[in-house]
């Protein structure tokens, strides 16, 4: 339906101020239109997660008001034997803060959100090979989020429109942002430094 949205991770690496990076990238796919957005990342923790699909949101200027995802560890804390789901406190409360419904898959069965699948692997093919190099994350998350924009000039597989046509059925059907933001960062207390002084942050 329009204004239905999938999610997921895939893996990437790029070159940061000359550093390579084994990094992960979100993206959120319109199985009615098509369209996709993606975000580069460290890592694939909670707040990774929820920085990306805030930057999408805030870029397609709404709120989808159903998105499919895994079981990850970030959202999913127990599978319940009825199909129902136990989240982890963080993800609720963004869910909750946006009002979308939220499904998750069964697991082992990711063709059950197989538009994003294929989108995971065509944001790969085409953005991000060869390995991207760049010197500011954000300014570069910020550039293909219009270069994706621009991608839906093309013709959608087999509907006869393009995917830009089709994605602003897509764009009406979604939920008006709130005016307050999620606050997305993490404070953390009480860690440890070992005998060189350094600590260890999760990516």
């Amino acid at each position: 339906r329009p204004g239905e949205a999938q999610s997921d991770f895939g893996s990437a690496e790029f070159y940061e101020h000359g550093r390579l990076i084994s990094g992960k990238y979100l993206v959120m796919s319109f199985p009615w239109s098509n369209a996709g957005y993606l975000q580069l990342f460290y890592g694939e923790n909670i707040e990774c997660l929820l920085e990306g699909l805030t930057a999408i949101f805030r870029h397609i200027g709404g709120v989808p008001h159903e998105i499919w995802f895994d079981n990850a560890s970030s959202m999913v804390t127990n599978i319940i034997k009825d199909g129902g789901r136990d989240l982890t406190e963080r993800f609720s409360r963004f869910k909750e803060h946006y009002g979308f419904k939220a499904v998750f898959m069964n697991p082992d069965a990711g063709h059950e959100k197989g538009n994003v699948e294929n989108k995971v692997g065509y944001g790969r093919r085409n953005y991000l090979v060869p390995v991207p190099e760049f010197n500011d994350l954000m300014f570069y998350n910020t550039e293909l989020l219009e270069q994706l924009d621009a991608d839906q000039d093309r013709e959608h597989y087999y509907k006869q429109a393009t995917i830009r046509e089709l994605f602003e059925a897509d764009k009406s059907a979604l939920m008006p942002l709130p005016t307050v933001w999620f606050d997305t960062s993490r404070v953390i207390t009480g860690l440890k430094t070992d005998a060189y002084g350094r600590f260890t942050l999760e990516n």
